[in-house]
C-alpha cells in the first residue's frame, strides 16, 4: 500500500475523528478527547491557520498530526508560536508511518519560531519515543510539569488572614461585601479595551500567553465572559469563565476504584466540595477558568477572584477545569483546594533537524501555557 501525505480538507472530519476517539486516556477515570461533530473545522476555530495533516492509504486516513499556531510572548516578545496535537494513529493500523515527513511538511508551511506540545505525564512509552534524538526527526524536551485540575463550583477557597486585612472583611461582610476601595464583578461591554490592556500588560511577562488585540483574537469570548478585581476602578485581577464545549469535549468512558466509589457517593459530593463523576458515555459539562492573572502574582488576589468565579458559576456548571505548571503563583492556590487533577508535561519540540532554525529560549519559571488551548 502507498501512503500519501496531505493536508486535511472539510471531507477528512470523519476519518480524523474516528482516530481520535479510539484513543482514550488510561487511569481510574477514563477519559475520551474529541472535537465533535467536525474536527477540522474545530481546529480552525483555535486559530484560522491551523493545519491538520494527515497520512492516508487508499483513500482512507491512518495517521493525523495537527498545529496550531498563534502568536504568544516569549521573553515578552510576541512570536509565532505553535502547539503540536492530535498525534495518532488508526489502532488497527501496524505498517511504518512516515511522521518525518508529516513533520517537514507542517513546518515548512507554518514556518513557526517555537513548537510545543503536552504529553501525558505517566505515558512512559510516549515520552520515551519523542524524547529519543534522532537524525532527520524532530525530538521533544521537557519544559515543565503541568497539572490539570476539575474543580466543583462548590469548593472551599480558603480566604487567609492577609486578604481579610486587604479586604476589611467582617462578619458582615462575610455574603461577598468589600470595603470600598476594591469590588468583584462581571466583565461589561465597555470593559473589553481594559481587559485587553491588563492582560498583556501582566501576560507579557510570561512565556506562552497569548498576544492579542481584542479578545475575538482569543475565540468565542466576549468582556462578559470575565470576572473582574478592581482597586479603585483599575483592574488589579481578571480571569474568564469560558465554556467551549461548542469546539471540544470530554467524554468520560469508565471509573475505576476510587471514581467509581465517588460515583456512588454523587449526591452528596457537591456538599463535600467535589465533583460528581458523570454517568459512562456521558459528556462532561463545564467551563474552563481561563487567562486567571494578577496584578504582581499576587496570591491573595487569585483566591479571591477564584472563590468569586466559583460563586458566578454554581448556577451554571457542575464542574471547573483549570491548569497550570508547576512554577506558576496558581499551583499552590489550587493544590490547596479539593479537585480531580492530572498531570502532564509541556515539551518543546525540536524542529532544528527540519528547518534548520534555532528556537527562543523560554523562561522555565515563568510560563503561563492557557489549559483551554491545550
Amino acid at each position: 500500500m502507498r501512503s500519501v501525505f496531505a493536508f486535511a480538507g472539510p471531507k477528512d472530519s470523519l476519518g480524523i475523528l474516528k482516530i481520535m476517539e479510539a484513543d482514550i486516556t488510561p487511569g481510574g477515570l477514563q477519559l475520551l478527547y474529541t472535537r465533535r461533530d467536525d474536527p477540522y473545522v474545530s481546529f480552525l476555530k483555535e486559530s484560522p491557520d491551523a493545519k491538520v495533516g494527515v497520512i492516508k492509504e487508499d483513500g482512507h486516513i491512518v495517521a493525523t498530526l495537527a498545529a496550531i499556531p498563534r502568536r504568544m510572548y516569549i521573553g515578552g516578545v510576541p512570536r509565532k508560536v505553535c502547539y503540536v496535537t492530535n498525534m495518532k494513529r488508526l489502532k488497527e493500523h501496524d505498517m511504518y508511518i512516515n511522521w518525518h515527513e508529516m513533520f517537514r511538511e507542517m513546518c515548512m508551511a507554518l514556518d513557526c519560531d517555537l513548537y510545543f506540545c503536552s504529553l501525558l505525564g505517566d505515558n512512559d512509552k510516549v515520552q520515551r519515543m519523542l524524547h529519543k534524538k534522532r537524525r532527520y526527526m524532530p525530538y521533544a524536551r521537557v519544559l515543565c510539569g503541568y497539572r490539570t485540575y476539575i474543580l466543583s463550583p462548590q469548593t472551599g477557597i480558603k480566604t487567609s488572614d492577609i486578604i481579610r486585612r486587604i479586604f476589611g472583611r467582617s462578619k458582615e461582610r462575610e455574603a461577598g461585601l468589600l470595603c470600598d476601595e476594591y469590588e468583584l464583578t462581571r466583565g461589561l461591554p465597555g470593559d473589553e479595551a481594559d481587559i485587553v490592556r491588563f492582560l498583556n500588560t501582566c501576560g507579557k511577562r510570561k512565556d506562552l500567553f497569548p498576544v492579542f488585540d481584542r479578545l475575538s483574537d482569543l475565540g468565542e469570548i466576549c468582556s462578559e465572559d470575565f470576572c473582574l478585581l478592581k482597586k479603585a476602578g483599575n483592574i488589579v485581577a481578571a480571569g474568564a469563565l469560558w465554556d467551549r464545549n461548542r469546539v471540544k469535549q470530554y467524554v468520560v468512558k469508565s471509573s475505576h476504584g476510587i471514581y467509581a466509589l465517588f460515583r456512588f457517593l454523587n449526591p452528596v459530593l457537591p456538599y463535600l466540595g467535589y465533583i460528581q463523576i458523570p454517568k459512562d458515555d456521558e459528556m462532561a459539562r463545564f467551563a474552563f477558568v481561563s487567562f486567571l492573572l494578577a496584578e504582581n502574582d499576587c496570591e491573595e488576589y487569585i483566591r479571591k477572584l477564584l472563590s468569586y468565579i466559583c460563586s458566578e458559576a454554581r448556577d451554571r456548571y457542575p464542574m471547573l477545569v483549570i491548569g497550570t505548571d508547576t512554577g506558576n503563583e496558581k499551583y499552590a492556590v489550587l493544590n490547596s483546594l479539593k479537585s480531580v487533577s492530572f498531570d502532564t508535561q509541556l515539551n518543546e519540540v525540536i524542529m532544528t533537524n527540519i528547518d534548520g532554525k534555532t528556537s527562543p529560549v523560554l523562561g522555565m519559571n515563568h510560563m503561563e501555557a492557557e489549559c483551554a488551548f491545550l
